[in-house]
């Protein structure tokens, strides 16, 4: 972790001068309490330490340093060390995405290796966020609740991720809470799991209220979310500020699974720069009783205030960092009086290369942290359980694939991915019918093939964790045009998502044109720019395309697929791209021009 001072606003509110009161007879100091909060998102199942580094600050060096940061070995260390700031006051929360594209060391096993590793790190509460709804709401409920993962019928040989209760035959569950706020069963009209926790700190009361994002069914299949409906999150919060009132709640915290993002070079950067984003107009609306809003969803990290005085915090991803949160509480009101947060890097003695395969050291500012004995057998243990599978080499890259997007919006890994789904199934034998465009979808798109050239399965896993299977479908040429117009119609995601295609497919797109907010009513698709092997699609032909479950269920808003006919099930994805790989033998990275853009500004 880097060397800073301790807080001293928090040390000077701690050692202040010990004035007494006399109430009923008693001496009773009116010292200030302090409330600590240590705040974690979007851990993803990384357990093992993740790949690459994040850019922390350099002394003397405006340009910083890259850091390698994270592993739950070290992550409990530094979450030990910061609890003994403050041992009887302090509780450990999170905004979501815990679980779910996680790490094969993790994934493998349903992720129950991440709920063991969150409850010895003693995890207290945690929202959800979409990714604990991608195995759907049973999956979610067992993971809190315990019990061993139930194996489909179709759960053979060759699929990964069937093992399940690996201590002793059993899984507990989670010892932390889950939070549901806004996450409501059609049936019963009662919340998935219960909207708020209280908290008793040195005889102050602590709301944590939980919710995700309203839109979730829009970035999860659709299956794993039927039968429940997601509520604004502004009403949702406003309305459960009163109850908590009546039950005596002095101190509010909402943990959200939504967020933004700032223009920071550096991570620990307090100045907020550019902050902008979803979470600013929510933590904007919320109840001025609302003191501080803990959020994630974007990957991003800052600690910032809203001019109400709203403190707002994020911790990156991947368990690269943790934030400290400081509440001031008068003794006498119980109501938070001073506020302060840190963000600290979870600094691990893990190799940093540079490109050309030199180590870096640790720079003198830093102290690698060391890895808690107990937390340090447990992830062995799991990492070694699946060492066989994750070090398995599957094929070589010539260079680096990433997913740094063309101006047009491709990227050279998925490409690669889009052309392996293709290959996994343009053989004519394929319901006798062969496949002649593939798509996939760049949020399954996890991370880069660019620390080896040698790729094994465990960095595939790590690239397409979700395992879901491919499913070969009919749309009409009107009907995937319309699909391509779908890229720009989710009225969050203001630069569209555009899928990888394979390659024989092209298009242009005008990012000048109307991007459809309206459904139906996007125009940026330019007319006859659509090919396929030079030819111009046919609005009145039918093409066979091929895309995983995700997507054939119309996940990520592509809704048309979900009209496709004549679907027929194959591969899950991660190992039709091994054998694709398999069969290469040495991939490259394809050119960028199956998708072209006019008027970009």
């Amino acid at each position: 972790m880097i060397k800073s001072p301790f807080n001293r606003a928090i040390l000077i509110a701690v050692l202040s001068s010990f004035t007494c009161l006399a109430v009923a007879g008693k001496s009773v100091s009116n010292t200030p309490i302090t409330v600590s909060l240590i705040a974690l998102n979007d851990f993803h199942g990384n357990i093992l330490p993740p790949a690459g580094t994040v850019l922390g600050p350099q002394p003397g060096d405006p340009a910083g340093v890259r850091i390698s940061a994270g592993g739950a070995a070290y992550l409990s260390t530094l979450v030990h060390q910061l609890r003994q700031f403050n041992p009887k006051n302090t509780l450990v929360v999170a905004a979501g995405d815990m679980v779910g594209a996680s790490q094969l060391t993790s994934g493998l096993f349903h992720d129950e290796p991440t709920i063991d590793v969150l409850n010895q790190i003693g995890l207290d509460v945690s929202s959800v966020g979409n990714h604990e709804f991608d195995k759907g709401r049973d999956e979610l409920l067992r993971l809190q609740n315990g019990g061993c993962f139930k194996k489909n019928a179709d759960a053979t040989a060759g699929r990964v991720g069937i093992d399940t209760c690996m201590n002793q035959g059993k899984f507990k569950g989670a010892n932390f809470q889950y939070l549901a706020a806004n996450v409501v069963d059609k049936t019963t009209g009662e919340t998935l799991l219960p909207a708020y926790v209280i908290r008793s700190l040195s005889g102050v009361k602590v709301g944590f209220i939980g919710l995700t994002l309203k839109d979730t069914p829009s970035v999860v299949t659709p299956a794993g979310v039927k039968g429940l409906s997601f509520s604004d999150e502004v009403a949702t919060v406003n309305a459960l500020v009163p109850e908590l009132r009546g039950k005596g709640v002095t101190v509010m915290v909402v943990l959200i699974h939504q967020g933004g993002q700032t223009t920071a070079k550096a991570v620990m950067d307090k100045s907020c720069p550019g902050f902008t984003g979803a979470i600013l107009d929510l933590s904007d609306r919320f109840d001025p009783a609302i003191d501080v809003v803990v959020s994630g969803h974007t990957h991003q990290e800052y600690v910032c205030f809203r001019p109400d005085g709203k403190l707002i915090t994020q911790t990156g991803s991947y368990g690269r960092m943790v934030t400290k949160i400081d509440l001031t509480v008068d003794r006498l009101t119980k109501k938070v009086i001073a506020k302060d947060a840190n963000n600290h890097l979870v600094v691990n003695d893990v190799e940093v290369k540079d490109s050309n395969g030199k180590v870096t050291p640790l720079p003198a500012a830093y102290v690698s942290l060391r890895r808690d004995p107990v937390m340090d057998k447990i992830v062995k243990r799991y990492g070694d359980l699946t060492a066989t599978i994750a070090d398995a080499v599957i094929g070589r890259i010539s260079a680096p694939l990433d997913r740094q997007r063309s101006p047009g919006g491709e990227s050279t890994l998925g490409a690669v991915i889009a052309d392996a789904f293709l290959a996994a199934t343009s053989d004519a034998s394929y319901d006798g019918k062969p496949a002649q465009i593939a798509f996939t979808n760049p949020g399954g798109i996890r991370s880069d093939l660019a620390t080896s050239l040698t790729v094994t399965f465990g960095h595939l896993f790590n690239v397409m964790p979700f395992n879901n299977n491919l499913v070969s479908l009919d749309l009409t040429g009107l009907q995937l045009m319309r699909l391509l117009e779908q890229q720009w119609e989710s009225p969050n995601l203001a630069g569209g998502r555009i899928m990888p295609v394979s390659k024989g497919f092209s298009y242009t797109w005008d990012a000048s044109k109307p991007s459809g907010a309206a459904p139906g009513m996007g125009q940026r698709v330019v007319p006859g720019s659509i090919q396929l092997n030079g030819e111009a699609i046919d609005m009145n032909a039918h093409y066979r395309i091929t895309v995983n479950n995700f997507m054939a269920s119309g996940g990520d808003g592509f809704t048309i697929f979900s009209q496709g006919q004549n679907k027929q099930e194959g591969e899950i994805d991660s190992v039709a791209t091994k054998l694709y790989f398999g069969a290469k033998g040495m991939v490259k990275p394809p050119a960028l021009d199956r998708i072209s853009v006019i008027s970009v500004k």
